[in-house]
């Protein structure tokens, strides 16, 4: 009578067991040591060995030569149990049996010795199926059972057994087998049993098992039948319902590459073939991820078939890591969102679309401008139609390598800005074959020399349905306009400012290094107090007020009468800091008006240049020229936002 291979080929002892290492190890070494616990409990998905290495244990204490780590085979009581039939071996399976008095029943023969072998072993499977009343009614005989009885439990779902249970017993888990160590003992198996096997063929059915050898030899034995005699690639493809891998390589090569008429191509491949769309997402997602592991963990990359492996390869030298990496979040994406759609199919194309649209461009790539219909004809009468809302599309702001006079070069930075367009209709002309609607990203490019980042917002001189508006905003923390509470004469603010066009706005924000020595000034002041380590809160009121006399001694700070209730309460904070940095500070406070320039002041008018430095950074930048030329456009409301 044929049997299946799954039971045929059931390991009989640890050496023949397949990929469960460090159980065995503890197992053997408990034998060979006689230190034999009274339970043991084995957990672990299904097909990786749990009832089995809960026989070849039972086999283990009870061989006729002793108790061994290596039984004979040979005796009757090692056939009695490789063949299922030994007396002393009470297997129950948990999921029929899960009432009290079933556990009470099989209690009851726990105090009387064993029949035939030298250990009665109950084999509870599925043990987690056991009722709270059938627990309960084990535990105490779990915990002290006779000297003659061992329990071994076996489980899926651990979780569901009660603390006290797992407590009394030692717990091996054993882990999911990897792809390669099920399709070497697929191999071995069928070398044995004379079928002739494809390694890609194997490669799919160890993919498949997913962790679970049993699965594996299951899924082997309906190829063998499906194949009439052989295990074929085609076969167990078509079998398990799955698409070749280099579709998929196809698939990620043409989106990145952007080849819609090839995308097009292969979603017409994949209706005619009536496939499950999930599935090939689900192949597409495994696939980037394997690209990405072979870029950066090489050795935590999976292992297929020679031929697999060097299309994995080729297609990783391709697909930048930035790439795969937004490939994966939209493809994981629309997986989560498949069941949303109408159908699945739609889900799916409107996945591999938006991987498509969102394909960051490539260097060196020319981009491509859409003309819009100078009019619409119609065979009805003439009919005035209402005007469109704006959509809102973001375009991601990057550095340029060079300054070409059209827009054709761009190349990937560290650092952004984002330029927010509103559209009168969808078919006004744009500046970009990639730009897109809700938060979508293209890149564009900014002078390098801007590096503080700005805020400006561009608008068109007339309301035109040629003309659109543009607004580009860093990602920094806004700045509110301060308002001007003393007085500034005209000489006054000459000598704060600086003229000097050659500066950056960073470099006009940044304070000017001072020796803090001798008398104080507004300089020294506010160098001291915006580099110290005083709170937010005492800093603000430090810049309303001038420090007088001497560092080191005599400091008398002057602030106006309306800021005295907040610095009562922060004033021996200010204190402490200056002494702590000069011991022979003597303190004091001098309420007044402050006529002289403060640091407030000061910070206000760096603000205005640096502001002022930016809006003419942008206006000299040859893109936003051809910009504001193109569109009709000027530029407003120009922000300076620092950190």
């Amino acid at each position: 009578m044929y049997q299946v291979l799954a039971r045929k080929y059931r390991p009989r002892n640890f050496n023949e067991l397949v990929g469960q290492n460090h159980v065995a190890r503890a197992l053997i070494s408990a034998l060979e040591r006689g230190r034999l616990h009274h339970a043991y409990l084995f957990t672990g998905t299904r097909g990786v060995g749990k009832t089995t290495i809960a026989r070849i244990l039972a086999k283990c204490l009870n061989c006729e030569t002793g108790v061994t780590a290596t039984p004979c085979e040979t005796c009757a009581t090692c056939r009695a149990v490789n063949e299922g039939r030994f007396i002393d071996l009470i297997e129950i399976d948990a999921a029929s049996r899960t009432k009290v008095e079933d556990t009470r029943e099989l209690l009851d023969n726990v105090p009387y010795a064993p029949t035939q072998g030298r250990f009665k072993v109950y084999l509870i499977d599925e043990v987690h199926m056991l009722s709270t009343h059938s627990f309960n009614a084990l535990l105490k005989t779990l915990e002290e059972p006779p000297e003659h009885v061992k329990f071994l439990f076996a489980t899926t779902d651990p979780q569901k057994l009660p603390i006290t249970v797992i407590s009394r017993c030692l717990q091996f888990t054993l882990r999911p087998l990897d792809a390669n160590e099920i399709h070497h003992h697929l191999d071995v198996i069928l070398i044995k049993e004379q079928i002739q096997a494809e390694p890609d063929a194997l490669w799919q059915i160890a993919e498949a098992a997913q962790g679970s050898l049993r699965d594996a030899l299951s899924l082997t034995d309906q190829a063998i039948a499906y194949g009439q005699g052989k295990v074929q690639h085609q076969d167990v493809k078509d079998m398990l319902g799955l698409i070749d891998r280099s579709i998929i390589y196809d698939l990620i090569l043409a989106i990145h590459q952007n080849q819609p008429q090839q995308v097009s191509q292969l979603l017409l491949q994949f209706r005619q073939q009536a496939l499950d769309v999930a599935l090939v997402l689900d192949q597409l997602i495994s696939t980037l991820h394997e690209l990405a592991l072979m870029q950066y963990l090489p050795d935590l990359s999976l292992k297929y078939s020679q031929e697999i492996n060097q299309k994995i390869k080729k297609l990783a030298q391709v697909v930048s890591a930035q790439d795969l990496q937004l490939y994966y979040q939209i493809a994981c994406k629309g997986r989560s969102e498949l069941t949303w759609a109408v159908t699945q199919e739609q889900g799916f194309e409107m996945c591999i679309l938006r991987l498509l649209a969102f394909r960051p461009l490539q260097v060196n790539e020319v981009i491509q401008t859409v003309e819009s219909p100078s009019s619409v004809a119609f065979d009805a009468p003439a009919i005035s139609l209402p005007e469109p809302e704006p959509e809102p599309i973001v375009i991601e702001v990057e550095p340029r390598v060079e300054s070409p006079k059209t827009l054709v070069e761009f190349d990937a930075v560290d650092e952004s800005t984002l330029i927010e367009v509103g559209l009168p209709s969808a078919q006004h002309p744009v500046i970009a074959a990639n730009i897109y609607t809700e938060d979508n990203l293209f890149p564009f490019a900014l002078p390098e020399e801007l590096e503080q980042q700005t805020t400006q917002h561009i608008q068109p001189s007339e309301p035109e349905a040629d003309t659109f508006s543009l607004f580009a905003e860093s990602v920094v923390e806004p700045v509110s306009e301060p308002v001007i509470e003393q007085p500034v004469t005209a000489s006054n603010k000459d000598d704060l400012v600086e003229s000097d066009a050659q500066l950056l706005p960073q470099d006009i924000l940044k304070l000017p290094e001072q020796q803090l020595e001798g008398e104080w000034t507004v300089e020294k002041w506010e160098y001291w107090f915006r580099n110290s380590a005083l709170s937010p809160a005492v800093q603000e009121l430090a810049q309303y007020g001038l420090m007088h006399g001497q560092i080191n001694g005599e400091s008398i700070f002057h602030i106006p009468q309306q800021y005295e209730k907040l610095l009562t309460q922060q004033q021996h904070n200010l204190e402490q800091a200056l002494k702590d940095q000069w011991q022979n500070t003597h303190f004091s406070v001098q309420y007044g008006d402050v006529t002289q320039v403060t640091p407030y002041m000061m910070q206000h008018l760096r603000r205005e240049k640096a502001q002022q430095r930016a809006a003419d950074l942008i206006h000299q930048d040859p893109i936003v020229q051809q910009l504001l030329n193109t569109f009709d456009g000027d530029i407003q409301q120009i922000q300076l936002k620092h950190d």
